[in-house]
């Protein structure tokens, strides 16, 4: 009983004024400052992000001699992505200029673009600003 109603609550449809596209193309992808960042010589950017600190890890990392923390490599494009993600560009700017880099749509750059920011966003290493006007719905 309980199984079926959490599954039909994930089911849900979420209330489209939520998550429009035009709410999604105005919002700024902001950089976590937890996560230190670098630019090798290949003009990659490497992410630094830090373990967590909660007890299990710890624990498990002096056992294991896990490392403190993890580095991620960009490619090319997650790299010049990763560059725009500044707080003063919008989705739909970001989107703009990487298709003009990289001779792309404007709806494959869109697509690459969402896909590349939702694995970003669901791991913590960017976070979104929505404006209040697009927040509420008002104009």
């Amino acid at each position: 009983m309980i199984n079926t109603i959490l599954y039909k609550l994930r089911l849900k449809k979420r209330p489209d004024s939520e998550f429009d596209r035009e709410r999604i193309l105005n919002a700024l992808p902001l950089r976590n400052q937890l996560i230190k960042w670098e630019v090798d010589d290949k003009e990659e950017v490497s992410l630094v992000i830090p373990q967590q600190q909660k007890l299990w890890i710890r624990i498990a990392s002096k056992i294991f001699s896990l490392p403190d923390k993890r580095v991620i490599v960009l490619d090319d494009v997650g790299s010049f992505v990763w560059r725009l993600c500044d707080g003063n560009n919008s989705i739909s700017q970001i989107a703009k200029h990487l298709s003009a880099q990289y001779r792309m749509t404007r709806k494959e750059a869109e697509t690459s673009l969402f896909t590349f920011m939702r694995q970003l966003g669901k791991r913590n290493i960017i976070g979104f600003a929505v404006s209040k006007k697009a927040k509420g719905g008002e104009k």
